[in-house]
């Protein structure tokens, strides 16, 4: 929301400057219509003992110097090489200080060295980036020096001293002659409240255009930096932090509010699916427990079975020791035949595993032997290898004796002295000779460039000259010079939309008086006297969208001051409704529309605007029945004929007879007229274009002269280039040549340890060769023992498989005997066989029912030892079932699982741990409510102490705005905007500078440069008496003013900036209007600059100038 404050209405002129004007209020004096209030500007400061002062608004103190100066303003600046000055010295007041000088003589300069001089960056001054850019041309560093007053606890003014480096882009610093860093005259800057980046503080010359474009935020923040003690800066930022914490916690609290309520609307529409799915995990749970008791079952079961299989065991052994008994005589040559085949057999087997492990004996030395020849070979192959390497090593050997040879040659001959210091020294200096040379060239580049550009820009202005001189032999030409002198808005937009028609969906036209004409001259002023200026000048587009666009472009983007219409009717709609016989009896020649001829929308827009398809015209006047006819009828409204136009106003409501009239002469046409070409203004355009040619020729001429300069600059380069590279070769080739000895002595080193290394490895190749030798002896002998065992070996083959024939015949003997007497007692054997089945299966029976007794044991004994607690449940269910008992009840269980429905599997899951969510969200929510309220309580407590503060200082800055404002007989005031996010607040200056106009926010658009800059420098006087800082600086701020408001201006700056217990405050002018107000308390610092200065600056004596001045004018 936007919070008003109260601001003056009534208006002074400039006569009542000497009576009204000087009163003895600041910024707000008093007025017979309002009541002193407990605020008011006149009581803002209040004088107390001891030289301290008072500010009423922000309840800081100031202490002044006896000699006027409050702690932290400037008493002196020193620069030496800075920008423009080789040395200079100023010495300000401590009120106002206006410095004066012609452009370039170095104003600005000073507002640059207060800035770098105090510690800030050079990117407040809206200049250069560097600060290396800062140091005067051709000078390798810069020196400013600025004393600044004391506070009355320090024993000594504050003397900071900063030394710019050009090369290396870096700042020295020194504080009352001691070395120090920049942090330390930060913390003084701070310390001392200067607030050299603070635009209500420090305006220079290149950020004036900044002020009035700062955001209304930006503008709060600097005012209270300006003008409020730190304790509301510090509210301020208390009020922004906690708003942002109470926004992102109510951010959160609400996302958390419609989450939870999303959750809880999710538990509601699942609560069904829950239910059922409850139901199936009871009977899953019952099938689990049924599962578990299966094992239970099975264990009793399988241990029951595995006692009736061990019984029937035991009674089928007894039944085999009663068949064994009776039949023991019988089958006991059998058994005899069988024990002794048995015996064979058992020979057999070894005999075998005797061949086997000779064949394995004869196959091991056939692979001794295959290995002792591989050994052979590799022992000759590494004889070869260390034969050849033996022959290498003693090549290399001879080579490196060689090289220390050659070395001691080369250490004899020593080359000649090397210098590197003489050789550096002589390319430096061609360096820097190139260097400077280069720098020259850029300059030269630069003034190309420049001229370049001007080229160009007189290239373009003799070209619009041209087509303005040919443009005035045309009808169309002369129109648009016209309409360019008058209504220069409206050529702009015309030319615009020339360059972009295309960007719309059709065609856009501009004014009829350039693209509309009339068919016979002689109806010209008539047609022209139903039409206004804006209908002649407007711009007519066909639908809507080209309507939006176009007011967009030529408003918004271009600041044009043009009308923009917009046709959405053909133009067959407006077609006369009298035929031209019934026109010819009322006296009129012709319907306007008829003798019009342009586009048919521009036709249309102007029927429909003005209505020329029921406006008639005629060359001579109607006679009075004709009139009459006209007046009564309703389809002509007005009519222009001979030298008077009428229109008349009929009222349906009252009567036939409510008719009024309303007629005015007619007057001669601007537009649709063939005039003759103005040759006085021809001559000018060609006046102009000889101007221009001949600054043309002067341009060429110095593009000459700087390109004969860098034609220069480029043989001078070349031949500074060569002799760099001869004494670059010259030092490459010294200081090979030395190098190279200086490496000797190494190299000799390095090539004597290689031998002494060559020659140990010539004699460990003797050593190994001879090794190899007896390598390849043993291998051999290693193969000979090797033949000799294989034959052995196959030997003892042959004897092995004789001894295993033999053995095989008699194992076939006895088994024929055992079969042959198995035979005779076939059914004996078959009844004990029998048996010994019976036995087998019992046993095996009982030992799988063992086994499956065993796991069933373990699936119990696991399943009890996982909760004990289920011990009886599980026995009671397993108690007199069998396995298959309980396999049913748990398949008709599953079947009933299936017949339940549910949409969700997962519902039961999502419901648990959304519910869980809903008590987490519920627990946040709480706490969340808590902060917020604690933070809300905190923000009430802090803005009911800020804002009453913040409305006082803004209704005091208004009221000295306001004020400034009626001294001008204009109008001004400054607005809080108040809004919930704190961030938001922000300060509007309102102004109005025509009668006919409200109230207007200053911005860099709708204001001109001389508006935007009265308008600044009444806010910076408003701030005055309310300054934090101990002085304050405006460069060039009458800039663009009209001399009026340059006066009073000026008046009220030495009014406010002169009196007593005020800041100081530097004014940067390069020039000032004569008879201005003079006060005692100000100082004016001249500013003497130039070629023409004497060496010692310091014989430039203004103060005797100035008496031998008055002297001389006295005398006269």
């Amino acid at each position: 929301m936007s919070s008003r404050l109260p601001g003056r209405r009534r208006r002074r002129g400039l006569e009542d400057d000497d009576s009204d004007a000087r009163s003895d209020a600041t910024e707000g004096p008093k007025r017979p219509r309002l009541g002193r209030r407990a605020n008011d500007p006149d009581d803002d400061q209040k004088p107390l003992r001891n030289g301290v002062h008072t500010n009423g608004v922000n309840g800081t103190t100031s202490r002044l110097d006896k000699d006027g100066f409050s702690p932290g303003a400037i008493r002196r600046v020193k620069v030496e090489n800075f920008v423009t000055y080789e040395m200079a010295e100023f010495f300000p007041g401590p009120n106002l200080n206006m410095v004066i000088g012609p452009n370039g003589t170095g104003k600005s300069s000073l507002v640059c060295a207060i800035c770098l001089g105090l510690g800030f960056s050079p990117k407040h001054l809206g200049r250069a980036g560097n600060v290396k850019e800062f140091v005067k041309h051709g000078k390798s560093s810069a020196v400013i020096e600025i004393e600044l007053q004391r506070r009355p606890e320090d024993r000594s003014h504050h003397v900071i001293r900063v030394q710019i480096d050009r090369e290396r882009n870096s700042q020295k610093w020194w504080l009352n002659d001691k070395d120090t860093t920049h942090k330390t005259i930060q913390v003084l800057m701070r310390d001392l409240k200067i607030q050299v980046d603070n635009l209500c503080q420090f305006l220079p010359q290149d950020r004036v255009v900044e002020f009035a474009s700062a955001t209304p935020v930006d503008l709060l923040h600097e005012t209270l930096r300006a003008a409020a003690p730190q304790e509301m800066l510090d509210w301020q930022k208390s009020l922004q932090d906690l708003h942002k914490d109470q926004k992102e916690l109510q951010r959160g609290s609400d996302s958390a509010g419609d989450h939870l309520k999303q959750l809880e609307e999710r538990q509601s529409d699942m609560q069904q699916d829950v239910d059922r799915l409850r139901e199936i995990e009871e009977a899953q749970q019952y099938i689990a427990d049924l599962t578990d008791a299966r094992a239970v079952a099975d264990y009793l079961e399988s241990k029951a079975l595995y006692k009736e299989k061990k019984k029937l065991e035991r009674l089928a052994q007894k039944n085999l020791q009663k068949l064994e008994q009776e039949a023991a005589p019988s089958l006991q040559a059998v058994n005899q035949k069988q024990e002794y085949h048995e015996k064979v057999v058992t020979v057999v087997r070894k005999r075998k595993d005797v061949l086997r492990r000779t064949e394995a004996a004869a196959d091991a030395a056939l692979n001794r032997i295959e290995d002792a020849d591989e050994q052979i070979k590799t022992v000759e192959a590494n004889m070869e290898t260390n034969r050849k390497g033996f022959e290498a090593k003693k090549q290399e050997l001879g080579k490196i004796r060689s090289k220390i040879g050659a070395l001691e040659n080369q250490k004899k001959n020593k080359p000649p002295e090397f210098n590197p210091q003489e050789h550096n020294t002589q390319i430096r200096e061609k360096e820097h000779q190139l260097r400077e040379l280069e720098a020259e060239q850029r300059q030269a580049e630069g003034k190309i460039r420049e001229i370049k550009e001007q080229g160009h820009a007189k290239i373009q202005a003799k070209n619009t000259l041209i087509r303005e001189l040919e443009g005035l032999d045309s009808q169309q030409g002369q129109v648009i010079n016209f309409i360019q002198k008058k209504w220069p808005d409206v050529a702009k937009g015309y030319l615009w939309l020339q360059e972009n028609a295309n960007m719309f969906e059709k065609e856009v036209f501009g004014p009829p008086a350039l693209c509309c004409s009339v068919k016979d001259d002689r109806y010209s002023d008539q047609i022209q006297a139903l039409l206004h200026n804006d209908d002649f000048l407007c711009f007519t587009a066909q639908t809507r969208d080209d309507h939006k666009k176009l007011s967009h472009h030529l408003y918004k983007e271009l600041s044009l001051s043009v009308n923009v219409r917009s046709i959405l009717r053909p133009l067959d709609d407006f077609r006369p409704r009298m035929s031209r016989d019934e026109l010819n009896a009322l006296g009129i020649d012709a319907f306007a529309l008829d003798m019009l001829v342009g586009p048919e929308p521009v036709l249309a827009m102007l029927c429909n605007e003005k209505k020329l398809n029921a406006a008639g015209i005629a060359l001579k006047d109607v006679s009075d029945a004709q009139y009459e006819r006209i007046a009564q009828g309703e389809v002509i409204n007005s009519w222009a004929t001979g030298r008077q136009l009428y229109r008349v106003s009929r009222r349906k409501d009252l009567g036939p007879g409510a008719v009024s009239t309303m007629t005015r002469g007619i007057q001669q046409g601007m537009f649709w007229t063939d005039q003759p070409v103005d040759e006085a203004e021809k001559n000018e355009i060609r006046r102009k274009i000889s101007e221009v040619e001949a600054e043309w020729d002067i341009l060429k001429a110095k593009n000459t002269e700087v390109r004969e300069q860098m034609a220069g600059f480029t043989n001078s380069k070349k031949e500074i280039n060569d002799d760099l590279k001869t004494l670059r070769e010259r030092k490459n080739e010294l200081q090979k040549a030395h190098n190279a000895y200086q490496a000797i002595p190494v190299k000799l080193d390095t090539e004597k340890r290689a031998l002494d290394q060559k020659r140990s490895e010539v004699e460990e190749a003797r050593a190994a060769n001879a090794q190899l030798s007896f390598d390849l002896d043993n291998a051999n002998v290693d193969k000979a023992k090797a033949t000799l065992q294989h034959h052995a070996a196959i030997v003892a083959i042959r004897t092995a498989q004789d001894v295993l024939l033999e053995a095989q015949i008699r194992e076939i003997e006895a088994r024929s005997d055992v079969q042959g007497l198995k035979a005779r007692n076939t059914e004996l054997v078959q009844m004990l066989e029998e048996e010994k089945r019976n036995i087998a299966a019992f046993s095996e029976e009982s030992q799988r029912a063992r086994r499956r007794a065993e796991e069933a044991q373990s699936k119990v004994i696991e399943i009890f030892a996982r909760d004990e607690t289920r011990k009886d449940l599980l026995e009671s269910l397993a108690r007199d079932r069998t396995v298959e008992d309980i396999d049913n009840d748990i398949v008709a269980k599953q079947g009933s699982i299936e017949l339940i429905q549910v949409a969700n599997p997962g519902a039961l899951r999502e419901f648990e741990k959304r519910a869980r969510e809903i008590e987490k969200l519920r627990s946040k929510m709480e706490s969340s409510t808590a902060k917020l309220d604690h933070l809300n309580r905190q923000i009430t407590k802090i803005r009911e102490k800020w804002e009453p503060k913040l409305d006082e200082l803004v209704g005091k800055i208004s009221d000295a705005f306001s004020y400034n404002f009626e001294q001008i007989n204009c109008a001004g005031e400054i607005r809080i905007h108040k809004d919930e996010d704190f961030d938001q607040w922000a300060l509007d200056i309102m102004v109005k500078f025509r009668e006919n106009e409200t109230l207007q926010q200053l911005n860099q658009h709708r204001q001109s440069g001389g508006e935007r800059a009265v308008s600044t420098i009444f806010y910076l006087m408003a701030l005055q008496s309310m300054a934090q800082s101990p002085f304050r600086v405006v460069d060039e701020i009458n800039q663009g003013m009209d001399p009026r408001n340059e006066r009073m201006v000026h008046e009220r700056m030495v009014e406010i900036a002169c009196r007593e217990h005020t800041s100081q405050y530097f004014l940067i002018t390069p020039k000032l209007l004569t008879g201005l107000r003079y006060d005692p308390r100000m100082r004016v610092l001249c500013i003497a600059s130039g070629t023409h200065m004497p060496k010692d600056g310091k014989k430039l004596d203004f103060a005797r100038c100035l008496k031998i001045h008055k002297r001389i004018a006295a005398g006269g």
